[in-house]
């Protein structure tokens, strides 16, 4: 496993996204690119983790056997000062302070997706019965969670089947793979389920679902 490590320039902040498939074209990795470009004003580099690169800033995924959503895992294969957005994420002002402390980067960081849980899933029983989750990976960082990886891969198959994404895999498994992770602690970061319009981060996790899931 340790042959899938790769170690980033710690003197920089390495943003991601990771566009598989055909849910999003190129043009929602353009915008976002802009975007971090525009909004982050420390020094960064750009990529695109896909399975067709066009662009010198795209790394071909590399991970065999992960298709769809589960190609996101490849990212806890990065160490560093790493920071995620998914291609549906809209910036619509300065993001610096995602990225102003070292030690924001000691754990894996996540978005509290409580605030737009549907209230009948909150019931413990089917919240179990469906591995539900209260947390979201739209926007992570982290700087080493090469351990998520690691123990995804070796239950690989039974996770997939288990879990409709890493958001899941996550939540229910993290006592399990003994994992110590954060939620974002701000209030400029909105998903539209919320009713909210405008932010400094906007998600819109689930607005394209009516496309086929098994691409990003």
């Amino acid at each position: 496993m340790a042959d899938f490590i790769v170690k980033n320039n710690p003197n920089f902040v390495d943003v991601y996204c990771v566009k598989w498939g055909t849910k999003y074209d190129r043009s929602f990795v353009e915008k976002l690119k802009d975007s971090v470009e525009k909004h982050l004003t420390v020094k960064h580099k750009f990529h695109c983790l896909t399975d067709k690169p066009e662009e010198d800033y795209d790394e071909e995924i590399f991970v065999p056997y992960l298709h769809g959503v589960w190609n996101k895992m490849t990212l806890f294969s990065k160490i560093g000062k790493c920071l995620y957005f998914d291609l549906d994420v809209e910036i619509n002002g300065n993001i610096d302070w995602l990225v102003w402390n070292e030690e924001d980067f000691d754990k894996l960081t996540l978005i509290n997706s409580m605030s737009w849980v549907d209230p009948k899933l909150m019931s413990l029983d089917r919240f179990v019965f469906r591995n539900n989750t209260f947390i979201n990976s739209s926007v992570m960082r982290w700087g080493d969670s090469y351990k998520i990886f690691e123990r995804f891969m070796e239950k690989r198959d039974l996770y997939i089947r288990l879990y409709s994404g890493i958001d899941r895999f996550i939540f229910n498994e993290r006592n399990r793979i003994n994992l110590k992770y954060r939620t974002f602690q701000t209030n400029e970061i909105s998903s539209w389920q919320e009713g909210i319009k405008n932010n400094t981060i906007m998600i819109y996790n689930g607005k394209y679902s009516d496309v086929q899931p098994d691409n990003n």
